[in-house]
């Protein structure tokens, strides 16, 4: 199921995957929401916390963070953030969680993005990857964007994610 690709329009600056979790909606929220598990999936909590009106920093890799401020907080259906990361104008970042049947549908909303989509679009398919792993309770083992087996598989996707542009 993780190999569904997502979209991204790189002259809207926007990129949009949506996935089915093997987890209710209330396991999922707690994976996007505790410091403890983003850190197993995504990237290390530096400071902060997620909750509402909130501000938390995660460390992405090396000098490289994204410091996310709550802008909406409803448990377990939406989360949506300011995403300031390093060198970058803030964009905003959406997380919509769907119950279906036994699991859930993830959608991911990333916008107003000022830099090439493509990179978020292959970076945020790894990402949730994942959670879809964390979930099962297996080990991760992730890195943030650091580890070795987050670029390679970066590198694999990013040129199928320029390909779902619409000016390609």
């Amino acid at each position: 199921m993780t190999d569904l690709l997502g979209t991204v329009d790189r002259a809207a600056g926007t990129v949009h995957l949506e996935r089915r979790l093997a987890s209710p909606a209330s396991r999922v929220w707690a994976a996007l929401t505790q410091p403890g598990r983003l850190g197993d999936w995504l990237a290390p909590v530096e400071s902060g916390a997620p909750g509402p009106d909130a501000t938390f920093v995660l460390r992405m890799n090396g000098d490289e963070t994204a410091r996310c401020t709550v802008m909406s907080w409803d448990p377990p259906h939406e989360l949506r953030l300011t995403w300031d990361y390093t060198g970058e104008p803030p964009s905003e970042l959406v997380l919509r969680l769907v119950p279906d049947g036994d699991g859930t549908l993830l959608r991911l909303d990333h916008t107003r993005l000022d830099v090439d989509v493509v990179q978020y679009g292959a970076g945020w398919h790894v990402h949730l990857g994942n959670l879809a792993v964390h979930l099962d309770g297996r080990d991760v083992g992730s890195a943030g964007c650091d580890g070795p087996t987050f670029l390679a598989a970066w590198e694999s996707l990013a040129p199928r994610y320029a390909a779902t542009d619409p000016a390609s």
